[in-house]
């Protein structure tokens, strides 16, 4: 809920007009404990920034590219929810960058707990044989580098795969070319039995925020939370899949060479991030082999299974 102006922690969202960021803002309006909301935003006249602000939430200035910036509006606030996004650029260098100049910011501003959106370090974890997963990569940069400065409070939160990943694309379903018009196929470089953790992120993360900032130890000590509802084999996906749609499906592996097929000319460093992205999941697991249970342990509520999230969709096959 929003807090009146003297009660309840002062909350500062970034993105909270993306799918994570506003995940987290709807989550903390609907919790029955009190907060003092703000939201980040470069352009404070936008209309989306307003129909934040009808909701009786505090919209500031900042921009990540601006350290200045990110400490004045920081300023006063308890806890603060940052996130970067790769795929704006797509740079490794310039996304640890912008991490950090989010922590720098928080530290001088006096913030007490950062929630990161982090990921796991797919280089670390296997010992260099996947070494280009960057965008997991730079966010658990800056998780480390957020935790060795000592004077933050670090909740990673880190989100599964967006389910919304396999509505299209080279993720999602489509007819068979091989002559049977009533078949669907996923196709992807993962063997069958890979698996995925998986997050309906614009409906679920800011759940596992909510808990991670109500639960009694975490909010304390800080700590880490793997923000998925499912853990599932590709094989046992297009199977649920199935069943939830009525087409009949099945899962194909796919080569490298045809996955990349699908990232022509300037797509094409997306497709091989991609693609080492999947080789990470084939290989390690997305969370590098941690389970998912003892975050679903702390939540407050429901979340979407892929089931149920795969029955409230719009397929187009």
């Amino acid at each position: 809920m929003v807090a009146s102006q003297s009660t309840g922690p002062k909350v500062l969202i970034m993105g909270a007009t993306g799918a994570q960021g506003g995940s987290v803002l709807t989550h903390l309006l609907a919790s029955d404990k009190p907060y003092q909301l703000a939201a980040l935003t470069r352009d404070p006249s936008k209309p989306n920034a307003k129909e934040i602000e009808q909701k009786g939430v505090e919209v500031v200035k900042g921009d990540t590219a601006d350290v200045k910036s990110l400490e004045e509006a920081f300023k006063g606030r308890e806890v603060v929810f940052g996130l970067t996004n790769f795929w704006s650029h797509m740079s490794y260098d310039k996304e640890v960058a912008e991490g950090r100049s989010i922590v720098d910011a928080a530290k001088a501003a006096g913030v007490k707990t950062l929630v990161w959106s982090g990921l796991e370090n797919a280089k670390e974890v296997s010992g260099g044989k996947v070494a280009g997963v960057e965008h997991f990569d730079s966010k658990s940069e800056v998780t480390k580098y957020a935790r060795s400065i000592g004077g933050l409070k670090v909740l990673n939160v880190e989100p599964g795969c967006y389910m919304t990943n396999f509505l299209g694309g080279a993720m999602g379903p489509r007819r068979s070319s091989s002559g049977n018009s009533d078949e669907v196929l996923f196709s992807f470089p993962m063997r069958p039995e890979g698996k995925i953790a998986l997050l309906a992120t614009k409906e679920d993360y800011g759940a596992y925020v909510r808990a991670a900032l109500e639960d009694e130890k975490l909010s304390k000590d800080g700590g880490e939370v793997l923000a998925a509802s499912d853990e599932l084999s590709v094989e046992e996906m297009v199977k649920q899949w199935s069943e939830v749609t009525g087409h009949k499906a099945r899962f194909v592996q796919q080569s490298d060479a045809d996955y990349l097929s699908n990232f022509p000319g300037n797509y094409a460093k997306a497709g091989e991030e991609l693609l080492e992205m999947l080789r990470w999941f084939d290989g390690y697991g997305y969370y590098g082999g941690k389970s998912i249970e003892p975050s679903q342990r702390i939540l407050k509520g429901k979340v979407h299974s892929w089931r149920d999230w795969c029955k409230a969709q719009q397929w187009q096959v």
